[in-house]
């Protein structure tokens, strides 16, 4: 699943906090994890993290691109219980889903669309 910087770094807030899976799911959970950056790539990006924002860079220091997304392997059942909590952020009362959220309920939530609010004119 081809993933960018600031999805991955989402996942790693959100599958850690995944409980009541098999070993199995756990473990690709796990493998997940540990394959989202590289030492190389995370040493190029320069990932810093403080209390209200994520910043990395985009370019080095020659001006080269810095390539921002990466395809992760990402298991079905990941996937599955990924999509589970995303759904459950969503309908929770009240709603905890973040605007940053979206990008990644469309990838992994199936039939996404159908959680989307009918579009109809307030009165």
């Amino acid at each position: 699943m081809l993933l960018n910087v600031f999805e991955r770094l989402l996942l790693k807030n959100i599958v850690p906090q995944i409980q009541g899976v098999s070993f199995g799911i756990q473990e690709n959970a796990r493998i997940l994890l540990e394959t989202m950056f590289t030492e190389d790539e995370a040493e190029k990006l320069q990932i810093k993290i403080n209390d209200k924002s994520v910043t990395w860079k985009v370019k080095d220091d020659e001006g080269n691109d810095i390539p921002q997304e990466k395809d992760c392997q990402v298991s079905k059942g990941v996937k599955r219980v990924v999509a589970e909590e995303l759904i459950r952020l969503s309908e929770s009362k009240p709603p905890k889903l973040s605007w940053e959220h979206n990008m990644l309920f469309k990838k992994f939530v199936d039939d996404w669309g159908k959680y989307l609010e009918k579009n109809e004119p307030a009165p």
